[in-house]
Order: structure tokens, then C-alpha cells, then sequence
């Protein structure tokens, strides 16, 4: 009775085919790892592209920045110094001189 059930094994074990993949679900592998990498691809180098951008644009902000806190402190410093400019555009546009003060004129510059 072995003989005849391991017969009988023998011929139920050569029905049973092994799984072996077909060149349709091959294809199907490679198309899918295929799309999947230019799926990451195109996420990834457009969100690269656009931080260089970026990169560039914030260099160009920081170098404005640095322009205008420089003259900004130039308005600051020549704001101190009021008293200094009111007194030179007094004298030097509208020929005003302190009390006291004498001011002569050269009148052989004008010729």
C-alpha cells in the first residue's frame, strides 16, 4: 500500500505546476518600478529647482537688507547731528550769521 500512495503522490505532485512568473506580470514589475521612479523624480527635482530659487532669492533679500540698515544708520547719525545741518543750511542758503557774528564777503569773487 506504501508503493501504491507514494505512486499516487508522485502523480498529484506533477500536477501541481510550480509557480513561475509570466513575461506579462515581469513587464507589469518593471512598469510599476518604472513609473514609481519617475513618479519620485518629478517630486523630487521640481522641489529642488524651486529651492535654489529660493536659496537665490533670500541671498538677494539679505543683501537689501544689509543696503538699507546702512543708510539707515546714516539717517540716523546725520539726524544727531540736527543742530550741526540746521545751522549750515541757515548760513550757506540764506545768508544767516549767529548774533554777533561778523561775516565778510569777498566781492572779488563774483568777477
Amino acid at each position: 500500500m506504501a508503493v501504491k500512495d507514494f505512486n499516487e503522490a508522485k502523480k498529484q505532485h506533477k500536477k501541481v505546476k510550480k509557480f513561475k512568473p509570466h513575461k506579462v506580470q515581469i513587464a507589469m514589475f518593471i512598469f510599476a518600478v518604472f513609473a514609481i521612479g519617475i513618479a519620485v523624480v518629478g517630486v523630487i527635482i521640481p522641489n529642488y529647482v524651486a529651492a535654489a530659487q529660493y536659496s537665490e532669492e533670500a541671498s538677494k533679500i539679505e543683501s537689501q537688507i544689509t543696503a538699507l540698515s546702512e543708510e539707515s544708520a546714516e539717517i540716523t547719525k546725520s539726524l544727531d547731528n540736527k543742530d550741526e545741518l540746521y545751522e549750515k543750511i541757515a548760513r550757506e542758503e540764506y545768508g544767516y550769521c549767529k548774533p554777533g557774528e561778523k561775516v565778510y564777503y569777498n566781492s572779488s569773487f563774483g568777477e
